[in-house]
């Protein structure tokens, strides 16, 4: 049986790996995050605390990176660096498939908590973060210097979310 070709087959969410380092920074940049840069995932690649997820599609071209989720566990918080998904992979779940995929690894790591900072004009990330359990804790005014803007912290409880995913 042939697939639909109009459908899209959801990508794996895997672990990063050394080789996935590059293809993930050009990503970040390509969304307009800023990236811990090459060295400082190759660092974090050996750091028994560090979470770094990618969803990954194979094609013709071998493995594409279409998201990535780079976090840390701090004591029992995991501390949300970067959630990318790419351009033309946007709107297919795969932002939410990371993060449920993350803040699953991060409870069973022992974090209770997850905690990130966006830009409060960045409505399409903020929506994502609420949809998956994450409320507005506090705001840093004018956070963000590069396109001024406010930073909002946000934050979920893991013990909810768990319950809620369930």
């Amino acid at each position: 049986m042939s697939r639909n070709t109009d459908c899209q087959v959801m990508p794996q969410i895997v672990l990063m790996t050394e080789q996935d380092v590059l293809s993930v920074v050009q990503l970040e940049v390509a969304c307009g995050l800023s990236s811990r840069g090459a060295d400082a995932y190759l660092n974090a690649l050996q750091q028994a605390n560090s979470l770094l997820l990618i969803a990954v599609q194979q094609d013709s071209d071998g493995r594409q990176v279409l998201g990535i989720f780079s976090g840390d566990i701090v004591v029992d918080e995991l501390q949300i660096d970067n959630v990318a998904v790419a351009m033309t992979s946007r709107r297919r779940g795969i932002g939410n498939a990371l993060l449920n995929a993350a803040l699953k690894q991060a409870q069973a790591l022992g974090a209770c908590s997850g905690v990130l900072e966006v830009r409060a004009q960045n409505l399409a990330a903020v929506s994502l973060y609420e949809r998956v359990g994450f409320i507005t804790v506090g705001r840093r005014k004018r956070y963000y210097q590069n396109s001024p803007d406010d930073a909002l912290i946000l934050q979920c409880d893991l013990v909810k979310w768990h319950q809620n995913a369930a």
